[in-house]
Formats: structure tokens, C-alpha cells, sequence
């Protein structure tokens, strides 16, 4: 029996797997998920990776997939890399860490000197590598609360042209667009209002978690970010925060407006995600031909798009035989370490 925990550490997010393997398969598995805001308290760090730690319950080894080394809490990459790392082997002392690089592979960590930055950013490669294992041709899209993934998979290979974010921002595979956390005003610079086309502000007053919650596609326990004004998550306050959008209160505006309002956003969100799933698309012979396979707290955007190409979608895979945790990047480098440690 091998007890193993996946951490996915992101600069809003903390996510964690375990799963457990008998006899090299995985046999059960749980995930826990908290929302932490690491430019705000990085010092704070270290007790929840405890605290989660403590809940999963003890672990064999552990391997470790980030983002979070890019929030302004550090000075650059590295040191965030660095840091996270320091944060993860002081919770779980004892422990030894792995951590899934830009090829690929699985680097164990303890003493370990090479450069940091190949292990910055690598957590949709746990994802689709295993993906590509279950379903060989298809097209990776994981919508999470911040970002936008867009992997194809070819041959039970991952055929994304970038490893670097910026690299991967360049050639379409990264969008900067999620479901909760992304803040309206980076989705439309304007709406339509009582027969006219209506700037907005682009304040911080309302975000994508916003827009879903108002239209019914998210429950208010899917509101996993903080609210822009530190209030209720409710429908009427994903309103009243929609109204300020567009420089009004929900006093003002109807509430048939503003979800025409939400509507419109959520439209013009789709359409970007599908702009940039033509753009990787296109340069893949009979790429519309592709299946997608929608992930993450998004996945009903990927559904949508999908739905626009008129592709066909596969559910994602389980990972383990009871069926207990499904598909992300923390679970992903959790059963990719405990495959090769079964195996090894």
C-alpha cells in the first residue's frame, strides 16, 4: 500500500489530493480545496499546508505542482519557487517531496540543485498527461477560477507548442480568463443597455463569479473566491455588484437588465475562450475534428465552446477505482507519483 498527496499551490488557491494505491492501482482518493490569497500572507502558507496535511492524514511521499511563485508577494520566480517549496517540506517534515518538471518528469527535490523555474507552472502537465493515458486525441480545456488551459492531446501525447507561461500565452494555449476570479472589465469593455452600447467602469466591483452566480451556473458554495465588495454571495449581491459595473445600483437597474447584463459577459467570455480554442485548433490537421474533454470549475464554459465548434465532449476521467476524485492537476501528480512509485 502507497499513500501519496498532490499539492497544486496557486496564488489564490490551495488544492491538495491523497490517494491511495494497493497493488500498483489507485484504488481511493479525497481532494480538498481553500481559498488563500498568498500575495496577502504568504507567512500564512505554511500552517494551511499543515492544517491540510493534518486532514488528509499521513502520506508516503508527496509531489508538488504551483502558480503561486508568480504573485507580487516575491521579487521574482525563483524566489517564489523557492519559497513554496521551503513552505510544503516544513508542513510535512520528513516526507520525501517531488515535484513534476517541464518535461514532464517527476524530480525528487530533496537536494536537488537545478534551476527552479523548471518546475514553476507545470500543473496542467500532471493534468494532461494523464489525460493522454485515458483518451489519446483530444483537446484538454480547464477552465479554473482564474485561468484558461487549452492542451491538445495527440497520439497519447501532449502536443502544446509552449512549456513557459509565456509561451504558452503566445501560442494560445493560456488565457488569462476563468470562471470566478477574473474581473469583468477584463471581459468587456462595454454593454448593451436600454438600445445603446454603454461603457463600463473598470473598477474592481464584479467578477466572472458574478456573472455565473447571477445566471444560475454557479451555486453560491461554487463562490469559492472572495467577493469584490467583501459581501454576501447570493444572487441578489452578485447583482447589486453587476449594477456598479456599469456605474448604477441595482436600485436603478432592473433585474431583468442586469441579467441581460450577466448574459452578455458570459457570452463575450465564451467567445474569447472558443477564439482561442480555434487558435490551437487550427494548426492541427482535422483539429476540428478533435474531441474536448472540459475540466476544472469551468467546465461548463468548455462545454458551451465545445457546443459553438460543434464538437463532440467526453466527461473526464476518474482516477481511481472507486470512483471517488476526478481529474485536476493536484490528484494528476498524486497518481502519477503513485504509479511510478508502485511500479518502481
Amino acid at each position: 500500500m502507497i499513500r501519496v498527496i498532490g499539492w497544486d499551490i496557486g496564488g489564490a488557491n490551495v488544492k491538495a489530493a491523497r490517494l491511495l494505491f494497493t497493488d500498483g492501482r489507485a484504488e481511493s482518493g479525497r481532494a480538498v480545496r481553500r481559498y488563500f490569497e498568498l500575495w496577502n500572507d504568504s507567512g500564512g502558507l505554511r500552517p494551511l499546508l499543515q492544517e491540510i496535511h493534518s486532514d488528509l492524514g499521513s502520506a508516503d511521499a508527496m509531489v508538488l505542482t504551483m502558480t503561486g511563485e508568480l504573485c507580487d508577494a516575491f521579487d521574482d520566480r525563483t524566489e517564489g519557487v523557492a519559497y513554496i517549496i521551503d513552505a510544503v517540506r516544513k508542513a510535512a517534515h520528513g516526507i520525501p517531496l517531488y515535484a513534476v518538471d517541464l518535461e514532464g518528469r517527476l524530480i525528487r527535490l530533496d537536494g536537488w540543485k537545478a534551476d527552479l523555474l523548471t518546475i514553476a507552472a507545470t500543473n496542467w502537465i500532471a493534468e494532461a498527461r494523464v489525460l493522454a493515458s485515458r483518451q489519446p486525441d483530444c483537446l484538454m480545456v480547464d477552465i479554473g477560477s482564474t485561468t484558461t488551459d487549452l492542451i491538445p492531446i495527440l497520439d497519447g501525447k501532449l502536443a502544446a507548442q509552449g512549456k513557459r507561461d509565456i509561451e504558452r500565452l503566445a501560442r494560445g494555449e493560456l488565457i488569462y480568463t476563468g470562471a470566478l476570479r477574473t474581473p469583468v472589465a477584463a471581459i468587456v469593455s462595454q454593454i448593451p443597455m436600454r438600445g445603446v452600447i454603454c461603457r463600463i467602469s473598470a473598477e474592481y466591483f464584479a467578477i466572472s463569479a458574478d456573472v455565473y452566480l447571477a445566471l444560475g451556473r454557479l451555486k453560491p458554495e461554487d463562490y469559492t473566491c472572495a467577493t469584490p465588495d467583501g459581501r454576501e454571495k447570493t444572487k441578489e449581491g452578485a447583482l447589486r455588484r453587476l449594477a456598479r459595473v456599469a456605474c448604477d445600483d441595482s436600485t436603478q437597474l432592473t433585474a431583468g437588465e442586469l441579467h441581460a447584463m450577466a448574459a452578455y459577459i458570459a457570452e463575450q467570455q465564451i467567445q474569447q475562450i472558443t477564439e482561442g480554442m480555434f487558435h490551437v485548433l487550427s494548426r492541427i490537421e482535422n483539429g476540428l475534428h478533435l474531441p474536448v474533454v472540459p475540466v476544472g470549475v469551468g467546465a461548463f464554459l468548455g462545454e458551451a465552446c465545445a457546443r459553438r465548434l460543434d464538437l463532440t465532449t467526453y466527461d473526464p476521467p476518474a482516477l481511481t477505482d472507486s470512483g471517488s476524485l476526478a481529474l485536476s492537476p493536484c490528484a494528476a501528480a498524486a497518481y502519477l507519483l503513485g504509479e511510478t512509485l508502485s511500479h518502481g
